[in-house]
């Protein structure tokens, strides 16, 4: 699609759509930026749920309704 074609579909666009328009304009702008940009991803933290979860002592148990299939 050329510039001016697309010039000319953003005359036909109402103005209440502008926001959406520009909105969206800027979501492709801002993934070509990320696209082209070698950051550094963030490594995770070994240890940072620490204390958070937690497994039942039964976990290796099979559950009474299950053990007239094994």
């Amino acid at each position: 699609m050329t510039y001016a074609a697309l010039e000319e579909q953003l005359r036909q666009v109402d103005e209440q759509d502008f926001d959406f328009v520009s909105h969206f304009l800027d979501l492709i702008l801002n993934k070509r930026k990320k696209e082209t940009k070698n950051e550094k991803k963030v490594l995770r933290e070994p240890g940072a749920l620490k204390g958070q979860i937690w497994m039942a002592d039964d976990f290796d148990e099979t559950p009474e309704c299950f053990k007239e299939y094994m």
